[in-house]
C-alpha cells in the first residue's frame, strides 16, 4: 500500500504533547507502506514546529532537522507533486462539494493526482489525517483511511 500522510499526521509524529503522536511516530516507522505527501507539507509542518518550539514545547533546530530528514531523499516520506492547475482544480472541487478547508483540500487533491501513478497493478491507495472531515472524504474518494 502507498498511502499519502497529511501535514495534521506529519507533525504530530514530533510533538509528543499532541493527541495521536503515538500513532503518527509508528506509522512513521512502518516499514511495510510507502508514505508519500505533497510539498506543502514542508511548509505546514514548519510552521506547526516553530510556533509549537517558541512556546516552549521543544528543540527548534533539532525537530525542524528531523522533519528535513524524514522529508528528504532516503526518508521515510517521498514528496511529491502535481500540476499546480490540476491541484487547484480539483481542490475547489472538493471545497465546493464537501465544505472542506482549503488546505485540507489541497491534500485529498494531491493525493487524488499523484497516488495512481505511484501503484502496483492491484496495489491499494491510502490516506492519513487527524481532520475527520478529510478523512471522510478521502473514503468517499476510494482512499483507504489510515
Amino acid at each position: 500500500m502507498i498511502a499519502y500522510v497529511d501535514s495534521s499526521v506529519v507533525a504530530r509524529a514530533y510533538l509528543a504533547d499532541e493527541p495521536g503522536h503515538d500513532d503518527a511516530v509508528t506509522l512513521l516507522e512502518q516499514s511495510d507502506l510507502g508514505l508519500v505527501t505533497g510539498t506543502w507539507t514542508r511548509i505546514e509542518v514548519s510552521s506547526a514546529l516553530v510556533r509549537a518550539t517558541r512556546s516552549g514545547r521543544g528543540d527548534e533546530v533539532g525537530l525542524l532537522a528531523l522533519l528535513d530528514a524524514d522529508l528528504g531523499v532516503g526518508g521515510p516520506v517521498a514528496v511529491v507533486s502535481a500540476p499546480t492547475a490540476e491541484v487547484e482544480a480539483e481542490a475547489m472541487h472538493l471545497v465546493r462539494t464537501h465544505g472542506l478547508r482549503a488546505m485540507d483540500a489541497w491534500h485529498l487533491a494531491t493525493a487524488q493526482l499523484t497516488l495512481p501513478g505511484l501503484l502496483e497493478p492491484g496495489e491499494e491507495a491510502g490516506f492519513a489525517s487527524r481532520d475527520q472531515a478529510q478523512s471522510e472524504v478521502a473514503a468517499l474518494l476510494g482512499l483507504r483511511v489510515i
